[in-house]
């Protein structure tokens, strides 16, 4: 369906958690509020950014049922919401060129009963949405009138074809509106909505219909309508709905896909400082706290490639540098790169290499005898371990990461693990725990036959799996 009925609707009627923030524009502004029926001592003018909304400014009851925010400085055009200090949401409307305005209406009306004087922009903005919720009620009236004719009949052909002109009806009010006021932030919203349209798939060589056409149109034209360039985007709940529609449903879940699709968010973005602290900040938490495995190369290359960049002068500097050096441990231990050399102590205080170890695959297990995961983990390992070794050649080189050498020991009696067991804090090479990032276990870090990761920070289920697939081998269970 072209339009969405149902988005702002849900502007309308829905309200997440408020996050406290200051912000400033260009002139100051004074916004007047008359809701007949809403008498709360307080209300909070409120702002979207991103996934997360902002407290603005803060209005008390006056005389005559009325609420004043006003400031010196100014508000960043974009949408904005009013809510009260229960956090009840009561609705949302738009900062452009106008900043002195007044908004009226009743409480139990809204948002059909709200006008607005000296905006323009809010009047456009409220004559939308009063005219597509009444097209969504009547569009909710017909689908269910569907469901009561039979396959074929005629009045099923005729409320299909009312519904088609109704999309007909609401697709024409839209193209007019942005026709009509061309550079306004209503327009480059309603702009930004429009879905790209589809063409037929065209046949392959064999006759066949193209099935993957569809796809691939649709994301190479799905930023067709948006311009990443206008900040003004970043202040609604759409930019951020449409950047995770992109990466999650569009973007196939490998980090070099990944990674080409959030370039191309920045390259869009050009030179907008506020788009690109949105995008900047948004991934950066997404990816470095990511639960899915080589998702922190995503988080490294962002800081690699942007974060020398200008623009970032709005980050506190110690956040930053700790990014930084976040990413320059994650580095050399992503997916696909060598693992760093371990030279540790075994049982008989032997030194035992890593890289020396001879086997297809290496499966670095990093536990702990006191640790109650490990104590369900380590059986689990040693059945996978003992069952499949010979199928897969196939070695652990497990590694306590406790100081005594008598609680391994006696670990290692207790679950009798005949893999190559060595003390991590016993060493010829560097700190085990800050060169594998281990603080805590059990971890596993899964090696091909040259030492490079191919798996890590999953468990043995997990690598079973990882390995059957690799391997074509059928793992024995």
């Amino acid at each position: 369906m072209y339009f969405r009925l149902r988005f702002l609707l849900f502007l309308f009627t829905s309200f997440s958690t408020l996050f406290l923030s200051t912000l400033y524009a260009q002139t100051g502004y004074k916004i007047s509020i008359q809701i007949e029926g809403l008498q709360d001592s307080l209300i909070y003018l409120a702002n979207y950014n991103g996934d997360k909304q902002f407290i603005v400014d803060t209005a008390y009851l006056k005389k005559g049922n009325a609420y004043v925010f006003a400031d010196k400085k100014p508000l960043l055009a974009g949408m904005y919401f009013l809510t009260t200090a229960e956090k009840v949401k009561l609705f949302d409307f738009v900062i452009d060129k106008s900043l002195e305005f007044t908004l009226s209406g009743k409480r139990d009306r809204i948002p059909a009963s709200l006008s607005v004087k000296n905006s323009p922009e809010n009047k456009v903005f409220f004559e939308y949405v009063n005219f597509l919720a009444g097209k969504q009620k009547e569009q909710a009236r017909l689908l269910q009138l569907k469901k009561n004719y039979p396959a074929g009949s005629d009045s099923l052909k005729i409320t299909e074809a009312r519904i088609n002109g109704l999309n007909a009806e609401v697709k024409k009010y839209i193209a007019d509106l942005i026709e009509a006021h061309p550079g306004s932030f209503v327009s480059a919203f309603l702009t930004s909505m429009k879905e790209p349209d589809i063409p037929p798939a065209p046949q392959l060589s064999d006759g066949k219909t193209d099935s993957t056409f569809s796809y691939r149109y649709y994301k190479a034209h799905f930023w067709d309508n948006t311009n990443l360039n206008d900040d003004r985007l970043v202040r609604t709940p759409l930019l951020h709905s449409k950047v995770e529609q992109y990466l999650t449903r569009l973007t196939p879940p490998q980090p070099d896909s990944v990674i080409q699709a959030v370039d191309y968010l920045f390259s869009m973005a050009g030179d907008n400082i506020e788009t690109f602290k949105y995008l900047m900040w948004y991934l950066t938490v997404k990816f470095e706290s990511s639960e899915i495995m080589g998702y922190d190369a995503i988080f490294v290359h962002l800081v690699n490639k942007y974060y020398n960049d200008p623009k970032m002068s709005w980050m506190n500097k110690t956040v930053k540098e700790n990014l930084e050096k976040r990413a320059a441990v994650l580095q050399p231990i992503l997916i696909g790169k060598p693992a760093p050399e371990m030279i540790l102590y075994d049982t008989l205080q032997r030194p035992v290499s890593l890289h020396k170890v001879n086997a297809d695959y290496t499966l670095v297990y990093f536990w702990d005898p006191d640790c109650s995961h490990c104590k369900k983990e380590t059986p689990l390992l040693k059945d996978f371990y003992t069952k499949n070794k010979d199928l897969l050649n196939l070695e652990v080189y497990a590694v306590c990461m406790d100081t005594s050498w008598k609680d391994m020991k006696n670990y290692i009696i207790r679950n009798q693990t005949s893999w190559i067991n060595v003390n991590g804090f016993y060493s010829i090479t560097e700190d085990f725990r800050e060169i594998y990032d281990v603080h805590s276990s059990p971890v596993m870090y899964l090696l091909d036959k040259n030492k490079v990761i191919v798996a890590k920070r999953v468990l043995t289920e997990q690598m079973s799996s990882i390995l059957g697939i690799r391997t074509k081998k059928t793992i024995i269970k």
